[in-house]
């Protein structure tokens, strides 16, 4: 029994890291192409970092299994690059602050990585980025809310979410049932089944008066 759950748990690990493969690569492909960042704000973009970097140093510490948290140094890749166009199409690169921030940044990714920083600082970032994610998700629900209009939102990123943050619940209660991970999945879960939820009834809500709209125009050619 023990080994059928972990092969199940192996093959939603495995669906999990493929969907994650392109999951910034749209949105950079974007940015090339309009060679702007307009509406990308940066803060945004160091919370992201902020919050794959301390999970995926949190996982690898512990020595959990590499499947179990692989998508995140793979989505934390896709950042590294859409950080870089975003701050070279608003102009930022010149900066002096940039360059002393990387070398600040990887000092203290290696430092984690070698031993020199102690790996319990990790078990108190962990936490915080619950709500880092929570933030970010609770502004999507508000932003539909707000505008009465979801045409801006892809479903089916919010259905792979609720997905792939549900097979981790499994999949980290199989390999380590660590509680701080558990808990941040479930509410990571709760929270994009709740914008997926608020997509879809406005999706439907919306679709009425845009069938209208579209008779309207009709009419008056």
């Amino acid at each position: 029994m023990e080994s059928v759950s972990k092969n199940v748990a192996n093959v939603l690990s495995t669906l999990t890291i493929l969907s994650c493969l392109f999951l910034k690569v749209p949105q950079i492909c974007y940015i090339r192409q309009k060679k702007s960042a307009e509406g990308i704000f940066i803060q945004a973009m160091l919370m992201e970092v902020f919050g794959f970097s301390i999970m995926t140093l949190y996982n690898y510490t512990n020595n959990y299994g590499i499947m179990t948290y692989l998508e995140y140094p793979i989505i934390l890749l896709q950042v590294y690059v859409m950080f870089y166009y975003v701050l070279k199409y608003k102009r930022l690169l010149c900066l002096s602050i940039v360059p002393i921030t990387a070398i600040a940044y990887v000092s203290a990714v290696i430092g984690f990585v070698i031993g020199v920083l102690p790996k319990n600082i990790l078990s108190y970032l962990v936490p915080l980025c619950t709500p880092l994610s929570g933030f970010a998700k609770v502004t999507y629900i508000y932003g539909i809310v707000s505008e009465d209009n979801a045409d801006a939102v892809s479903l089916t990123t919010w259905f792979i979410s609720v997905a792939t943050n549900l097979a981790r619940i499994y999949t980290v209660y199989i390999d380590s049932a660590d509680f701080k991970l558990m808990v941040n999945f479930s509410i990571s879960t709760l929270l994009s089944t709740a914008v997926l939820g608020t997509a879809m009834y406005y999706k439907h809500r919306c679709a009425p008066r845009r069938r209208r709209k579209t008779r309207s125009c009709s009419h008056c050619d």
